[in-house]
């Protein structure tokens, strides 16, 4: 980098985080959840999720079973944390006149973690058997897996911006994402502390979003 074009002082520190937006907090985050139930139509709820074996009781099925799965604003509040997933190149060793070099050939993604807040109904747990029975069927004898496209959904995660619930700084969407692990509850006499669960997701790959974000004066720049 040219001498000319390196920080001077503190004030271009101070001058780039402000017009950064300023310092990101972790506290600031949003989580959008789909759950596949909503994307059955009514007779496909009756066989797979009925009162025969399934999760719901007698008479909560069709619209009705929808319905019990409510829009994405419960998981939205009832999430106390999330971890934004990394991404890591894989290689392999190649050697080069006598010179080893790693080659990338693929790329591999992290497991997200997500901790939920549990109320007294229990929502956030049952929200997430039902994801899961739609995955495995545990209701007979033998296990059964259904097919991928019953049980996926995105799932997007939001860092926001200061106190702005409207402004993302950051985002990525978790495709065909699915709960690959529901934590255990412990339950005792001598324990009165909030409880949680948290949920372990699998997915096929992520893709970022709300790219201008960072680079909106950088596009500004280009385009004028």
């Amino acid at each position: 980098m040219p001498e000319a074009d390196r920080p001077q002082s503190i004030d271009s520190i101070k001058s780039l985080i402000s017009r950064r937006g300023g310092i990101a907090r972790g506290n600031r985050f949003g989580v959008h959840i789909t759950h596949p139930l909503r994307k059955y139509e009514s007779e496909r709820l009756i066989s797979p999720l009925g009162p025969a074996g399934g999760p719901f009781p007698p008479g909560l099925q069709g619209e009705k079973a929808k319905d019990f799965i409510q829009d994405g604003r419960d998981t939205y509040m009832l999430c106390t944390s999330v971890t934004l997933p990394g991404k890591r190149i894989s290689t392999t060793p190649a050697d080069h006149n006598h010179h080893l070099a790693k080659k990338p050939y693929s790329m591999a993604t992290d497991e997200v973690n997500m901790t939920f807040l549990l109320t007294n109904d229990y929502y956030i747990k049952k929200y997430f058997d039902l994801w899961q029975e739609l995955i495995i069927d545990s209701s007979g004898n033998h296990y059964k897996a259904r097919y991928k496209h019953d049980y996926c959904a995105n799932v997007e995660i939001q860092a926001l911006v200061g106190n702005e619930d409207s402004k993302i700084g950051y985002a990525n969407i978790l495709e065909n994402a699915y709960p690959i692990q529901v934590s255990q509850i412990e339950l005792g006499n001598t324990s009165d502390a909030l409880m949680e669960i948290t949920v372990t997701w699998e997915y096929d790959n992520w893709k970022m979003t709300e790219f201008e974000e960072g680079f909106q004066d950088k596009i500004d720049k280009v385009l004028n």
